[in-house]
């Protein structure tokens, strides 16, 4: 028996040998002028390129595991003639695919095959005289899976390159119960690859065989060794977009010029219509192609994109009774057996289908043989001329690059942002044309000053491109100031001033200026910065930054005081629903301009209840000298004075609550409204109502959207998670982040134990935060468990090169916990 992985030896008797007259030498690797030389090479195409049209029979059947039936496969095989051969009237190219050749226990487990020998005597018996005209030139077999390509006896000596590949994706994602075997050749100098597959079979598993489609697509792959590159343009050894030797370069299904996509890809229809024998048996089986879930997942672009099919005007081919013409009544028809194809970028419209049919009266299988003719262009190149010409391209080339110096024009030279805010991006453009006579390439180089090409603060795109002439391209400058850039320009150590320098290649340097009046904000500042901060910083000078530094401090900054101070007073008796809501975002600049611009929070402006404003809770507003800022969570707390480490500490000691872990059985869940999972709120089990509200919680996400909110509170809310958010190191530093995380996952001793380092300053500003964080959860404002999810996020910020876990993100949010578990004053 031959052995499916080789090929035909029948083949190697008339396979041409390779053109060896053109050298690999003068090799073009550089890609900047990969593009133009190809590009000319198209333009020139008709003075070394002829076209041929050649017809290719291709055939797919599920055999079920079943023998080849005793009567003629003539009729399947539609190219048979009944008389004399007339080798003209055949065609160039037979293929033919097969699925469940062997489905024996042994043939999974050995991964080999004994019935591929009496399929092909099938096959060839039924040629007739017609097999001495046509030459098997490979076949390969993957347990079930077989596929045979018979090439015209007078087309032999024009295919080469023959090599197959075979990929199993079955069970375990690499058994060869499914999967695909396939063929490459190159037909004259067009590259052609035939894939025949069997993919998942339940009919809900769309998903399985889309990915099956694009896994097959990375795995199926072929040698590099003696291949010609795919494109008939290029000369054997000047490979244009790779860089590499024809024998270095392993090749993919999509490099070639052709794919057929031949086989049992078992999508069925997309819903159960019900019993269909009335609608087939009046042949109307055209009417259930729109729920073909073939053409839905090739219109969405989930798989096959870019393949074509002829029209399907036969019956489905699936699933039938063994030995009838008879659809089984237990099983949904479907268009299981399909034949489908490919043109790459420039070969488009090389291939249109003659016929495609079912052949009915084949009954030994549950599915029924497909057969597909199709005309197909290949391409012939003149060697010689191709070579010639591509010289000749060289040259012009040469010419250009010896004699012309690239230049460019910029419509402006300057980019201005105008006014730019925190978090807020801003655009611009600039357009550059290549007005010489050569390809350009450009790229934005590092300035003496600086290593980087441009500043933290402004990406462009693209960096760096190629232009032909006459061509242009747009140039995007993009402004965005977050945490991790924002805090030498808050402060007025940096500008947003700078000159970028654009580099031509062998050409000359522009220099374009980008500037824009960033306005200086409490958001991204540094917290050593904000607590020292008395005055609007929006006004401040570098020299104003620099004596603010150096004078006293405030305990907590200022813009984060007048945050928990009006959230304080309007946000604590509307119900369990702050922090649910993002709030107004027009709302939120006014408010982040009040505080840059050090002006108090104006209700009015804030405020949109339905009515009129409602009276404030029952606490006084007070200035920064006062010392009750919330009565009964903050009194004595003073803003001008920062307690040591111990004494924080010691506050944040007091608790009710056990500082252990809580038991599962003393968990009660909540769904929070914007979350598909649970969330754990730890108490004693046999509290029924909030331990801290007396009230009871909403049980559902529906009761929770009857809880009353208004859009000023909820953007003044955003408006303090920003701020934490902002800060360009977190109150809790990354450094702690680890050792934070790993006590959240212990107990609020070690929680208390992490933050024993904590520099004095952040553990007073982040005492003062729990302080209001526990009134809210007192008040019943919102959940312990919706507070620690919200500041988990804001209060510990995992390194900028780590993902947060899930474990972590549970942790985290048990670290908070923790602390919010005190009692009477903090």
């Amino acid at each position: 028996m031959e052995h499916p992985d080789t090929v035909s030896t029948e083949a190697a008797t008339y396979t041409a040998t390779v053109d060896s007259a053109e050298t690999k030498s003068s090799r073009v690797s550089n890609p900047t002028k990969e593009a133009w030389i190809l590009d000319s090479l198209k333009k020139r195409r008709e003075e070394f390129l002829s076209k041929q049209q050649i017809q290719a029979f291709v055939g797919t059947w599920n055999v079920n595991g079943k023998p080849p039936p005793k009567e003629s496969l003539r009729s399947w095989l539609g190219f048979v003639p009944d008389g004399v051969v007339e080798l003209e009237k055949l065609p160039e190219l037979v293929v033919l695919g097969f699925q469940e050749l062997d489905v024996r226990a042994e043939a999974f487990v050995y991964n080999n095959s004994i019935k591929d020998m009496e399929w092909t005597e099938a096959v060839e018996s039924s040629m007739g005289p017609a097999r001495s005209s046509l030459i098997k030139m490979a076949t390969k077999q993957l347990i079930g899976m077989f596929i045979m390509v018979y090439v015209r006896a007078d087309m032999v000596a024009h295919v080469g390159n023959i090599q197959t590949s075979s990929v199993g994706c079955g069970i375990m994602g690499v058994m060869g119960n499914k999967g695909a075997v396939a063929v490459r050749m190159t037909i004259r100098d067009t590259p052609v690859c035939f894939v025949c597959s069997h993919l998942a079979h339940e009919a809900t598993q769309v998903d399985r065989r889309n990915a099956q489609f694009h896994d097959l697509c990375k795995r199926l792959i072929f040698s590099g060794n003696n291949t010609a590159y795919p494109d008939p343009l290029t000369p054997s050894g000047k490979i244009i977009g790779s860089g590499s030797a024809d024998g270095e370069r392993a090749h993919t299904v999509f490099d070639h010029s052709y794919i057929v996509w031949l086989g049992d890809l078992n999508y069925r229809l997309a819903i159960d219509t019900g019993d269909m024998s009335e609608i087939l048996a009046r042949g109307e089986h055209r009417s259930l192609l729109g729920l073909d879930q073939l053409q839905i997942v090739r219109m969405n672009k989930q798989a096959f994109d870019g393949f074509e099919e002829g029209k399907i005007e036969f019956a489905p081919t699936y699933k039938y009774v063994v030995g009838t013409s008879d659809y089984d009544s237990k099983r949904r028809p479907a268009w299981c057996d399909r034949v489908l194809w490919w043109t790459r970028p420039g070969c488009e419209d090389g291939i249109s289908c003659q016929e495609y049919t079912a052949v009915g009266e084949i009954c030994t299988s549950d599915h029924k043989p497909v057969r597909s003719q199709l005309l197909v262009d290949v391409w012939q190149a003149d060697a010689e001329r191709r070579h010639s010409v591509y010289l000749e391209v060289l040259r012009e080339l040469d010419r250009y690059e010896n004699e012309c110096i690239p230049t460019a024009r910029l419509n402006e030279t300057t980019v201005d942002f105008g006014q730019v805010f925190f978090g807020r991006m801003v655009r611009r453009r600039l357009q550059l044309d290549n007005v010489g006579q050569v390809p350009l390439e450009f790229s934005f180089t590092p300035t003496p000053n600086r290593q980087s090409v441009t500043p933290a603060w402004l990406k462009i795109s693209p960096s760096s491109g190629m232009l032909l002439p006459g061509q242009h391209a747009g140039l995007e400058f993009t402004v965005m100031v977050d945490e991790r850039t924002s805090e030498l320009l808050n402060t007025r150590v940096e500008e947003m001033d700078d000159i970028l320098v654009l580099h031509l290649k062998r050409g000359r340097d522009y220099f374009i200026q980008v500037q824009g009046a960033y306005q200086v904000s409490v958001f991204g500042m540094s917290l050593d910065v904000l607590v020292h901060c008395k005055s609007a910083v929006r006004s401040m000078t570098r020299a104003d930054f620099e004596r603010c530094l150096e004078s006293g401090q405030f305990s907590v900054p200022k813009c984060m005081w007048t945050l928990i101070d009006f959230l304080s007073q309007y946000g604590l008796d509307r119900g369990l629903s702050l922090f649910d809501y993002a709030g107004d975002r027009m709302l939120g600049r006014r408010v982040r301009e009040w505080l840059d611009l050090d002006e108090p929070l104006d209700p009015a402006a804030i405020l949109q209840w339905p009515e009129e404003t409602p009276e404030p809770a029952d606490i006084s507003r007070m200035s920064l000298t006062d010392q009750t800022l919330v009565p009964s969570m903050v009194s004595d707390f003073d803003m001008q004075h920062a307690p040591s480490t111990a004494e924080a500490l010691e506050r944040l000691s007091l608790s009710p609550w056990a500082a252990r872990t809580p038991r599962p059985d003393e968990a009660v869940q909540r769904q929070d409204s914007d979350s598909d999972v649970d969330e754990q709120i730890y108490r004693p089990a046999s509290l029924t109502m909030d331990m801290w509200t007396g009230n009871p919680l909403p049980e559902s996400i529906a009761a929770r959207s009857t809880l009353p909110h208004d859009a000023g509170v909820d953007t003044v809310a955003s408006c303090l998670i920003e701020l934490l958010r902002s800060l360009p190191e977190p109150l809790i530093p990354e450094p702690l982040f680890a050792a934070c995380i790993e006590a959240g996952g212990i107990s609020r001793a070690a929680a208390l134990e992490a933050l024993e380092v904590l520099a004095p300053g952040n553990l007073n500003v982040l005492v003062y935060l729990l302080a209001f964080l526990r009134e809210v959860v007192e008040r019943g404002a919102a959940s312990a468990a919706r507070i620690a999810r919200v500041f988990s996020r804001a209060l510990l910020r995992p390194p900028a090169d780590h993902t947060l876990t899930d474990n972590e993100s549970a942790n985290a949010q048990s670290f908070i916990m923790f602390l919010l578990r005190s009692h009477g004053q903090i």
